[in-house]
């Protein structure tokens, strides 16, 4: 073999030795770096997990209630003692991340609180909003829905790299939860503290009584006995089957007295059949004057501490006794009867109803008639909130002088809680926004109670319940059809003070009769160009369904609308206590939290 060919092998046997040691260099980093990447894969997990437990269970920890403290990075620094902290620092701590050993890591584990707030990212940190990173610089705008963690680094050793100089890398993960709400219709109509409970009334402002006429039923019977009086007329709940004291009807004309009839009301319409008792439930006197009950039926008694009154009348041959009511809600010849506390009859005497309107602009509809009525039918095209307490006037009132006032600007603005304000119902808004007829109903053929074919309340379930009402094809639901047993009444529902468990199918957020509607501090001032602070928003169900109505009952011939030749010019609601619904699903979307309700952790970034 030649000289040539010995040093051609040499040179190759060289190239050969440095190729190889640069490609065992090259895949020995891209072992490291596959490392380190899976490596930071599992920190963003961890990051995400931790940041989750810090927004606590069903978003419990926000949004952010305490103070927060300025950093570098700006006003958006959570505090060790915050909640959402402790639970991140926790979480890291109960999984021994980040790995690492020596004093310093021992030290900053059993720390982590203070050192998750000690205003350097290098070490992690939690944050009242999102994390931005520019070249080396981070910033953070504050947003109280929204909960942040930069998670502590963790140390990748590199292997093989570190023959190239390589010998580790840190990563770290960044984590945001915000809570959002579920997506559900909010109604552009007020209700006020005190009248934001049980059945409510939303009424035209024109010259009659927002309390209407007691209807009873049977309305035309006209049997001739004289009903003066009760004794007693009023009993505590009692759900006892025990009533210590009888009940006397004092009166005339009661010697052919067939039936003694305990009327319950209906909410602006015809009430429902009454409850009955025949001899010997009862008995008369010799002279005709006096009807003596031992024994109170059970069915009147109360609801788990409901406040209900009935009416009384007595059965003539086969007729009711007749009675009288004016349009003040004031009844003659037909004692009424209290079980608990009267009900509070909210608006009585009042003009326009107890609660009205929203003045909230809908692009792009003008014309408040038209825009109220788009408000009803499509929903708000912004979202409202809870005004903060302790900012501004004690009153009720705000205005957009006064710190953390959202108003309702000119294309909307999302977390509005000063609103304008207008009382009572325009039966034009009514009319357009409920049923889609007349000239300020939306031009696209929507309307509220268009059948949606979601909720299943007629023919055993197995379709939607309707009714026409002015010729439009409605949702007729009723509110007891949604309850999880026979057992529960409406008045079990809509009370303040009930504290759980829920009684009502999560089917109700389907029903185009359910929505929300914002309260306020204080009854707005009729005429008045106040604005005034939303405090809460209720559920309620547009319906007239009485209190003792069971599920199966079925609905009054208007269920809940009151109309005339106009159109719509009452609108019966009833408003539920929240503690009485399940937890609202999630399928029709989110929007921004308005501060009270079920709250939805979503993980943002």
């Amino acid at each position: 073999m030649s000289r040539g060919h010995r040093d051609e092998r040499g040179a190759i046997a060289v190239m050969f030795a440095l190729l190889a040691v640069m490609f065992m260099s090259i895949a020995a980093l891209g072992v490291d770096l596959g490392n380190a990447w899976a490596q930071k894969r599992q920190v963003q997990a961890g990051s995400d997990l931790a940041t989750e437990a810090g927004a606590g269970v069903k978003g419990a920890n926000l949004p952010a209630s305490g103070s927060v403290h300025s950093c570098t990075y700006g006003n958006a620094g959570a505090l060790a003692t915050d909640q959402s902290v402790k639970d991140i620092a926790g979480y890291l701590a109960s999984q021994a991340y980040p790995s690492g050993t020596g004093t310093a890591y021992s030290s900053m584990l059993a720390n982590l609180p203070v050192a998750l707030t000690d205003c350097s990212m290098t070490n992690g940190e939690v944050v009242y909003g999102t994390p931005v990173k520019t070249g080396s610089t981070w910033s953070v705008t504050f947003n109280k829905n929204q909960l942040s963690l930069v998670s502590p680094p963790k140390t990748v050793d590199f292997g093989f790299a570190a023959i190239m100089g390589f010998r580790s890398v840190d990563v770290n993960g960044v984590s945001t939860v915000e809570i959002k709400s579920p997506k559900f219709s909010a109604l552009p109509f007020y209700a006020f503290s005190g009248c934001d409970y049980g059945p409510q009334t939303l009424q035209q402002p024109n010259n009659g009584h927002a309390q209407s006429p007691v209807i009873l039923y049977a309305t035309s019977d006209n049997a001739n006995a004289t009903l003066n009086s009760i004794d007693p007329d009023s009993y505590p709940v009692d759900t006892s089957g025990t009533v210590t004291e009888p009940l006397t009807i004092h009166g005339s004309g009661f010697s052919n007295v067939q039936q003694v009839g305990f009327f319950e009301p209906g909410n602006a319409v015809t009430g429902p059949p009454p409850v009955t008792i025949s001899p010997p439930s009862f008995s008369v006197s010799p002279d005709g004057k006096t009807i003596t009950i031992p024994d109170l039926p059970n069915q009147t008694r109360g609801v788990s501490g409901v406040q209900e009154y009935w009416f009384v009348r007595v059965m003539i041959g086969g007729k009711w006794s007749t009675y009288t009511s004016d349009s003040d809600g004031n009844v003659t010849n037909s004692p009424m009867l209290t079980i608990g506390d009267p009900p509070l009859l909210c608006g009585q005497g009042s003009n326009s109803g107890n609660f009205g309107t929203l003045l909230l602009a809908h692009n792009p509809y003008s014309g408040w008639d038209s825009i109220g009525a788009a408000n009803v039918a499509l929903g708000l095209t912004n979202s409202l909130a809870i005004y903060p307490t302790g900012v501004g006037s004690s009153d009720g009132t705000c205005s957009s002088a006064q710190p953390q006032t959202v108003m309702w600007g000119p294309s909307g603005t999302d977390g509005t809680n000063c609103v304008s304000t207008d009382t009572g119902m325009s039966s034009k808004v009514a009319t357009g926004g409920f049923i889609g007829k007349g000239s300020s109903a939306p031009s696209n053929g929507s309307y509220l109670l268009k059948p949606n074919g979601k909720t299943k309340c007629a023919n055993g379930g197995n379709s939607e319940a309707t009714t026409v009402l002015l010729s439009q094809t409605i949702n007729n639901d009723t509110l007891s059809c949604f309850f999880l047993d026979s057992s529960t009444h409406v008045g079990d529902v809509d009370t303040a003070g009930y504290t759980g468990p829920p009684l009502i199918s999560d089917k109700i957020y389907d029903s185009p009769r359910f929505a929300y509607v914002p309260v306020l501090q204080v009854q707005p001032a009729n005429g008045g160009s106040r604005d005034y602070q939303i405090i809460d928003f209720r559920p309620c169900f547009i319906t007239d369904q009485p209190a003792s109505a069971l599920k199966g009952d079925n609905a009054s011939s208007s269920n809940g609308f009151i109309t005339d030749n106009n159109g719509i010019v009452s609108v019966e609601v009833i408003f539920l206590n929240g503690n009485a619904l399940p937890h609202p699903p999630v399928k029709n979307g989110v929007i921004n939290y308005v501060g009270s309700g079920e709250k939805v952790p979503i993980l943002v970034n």
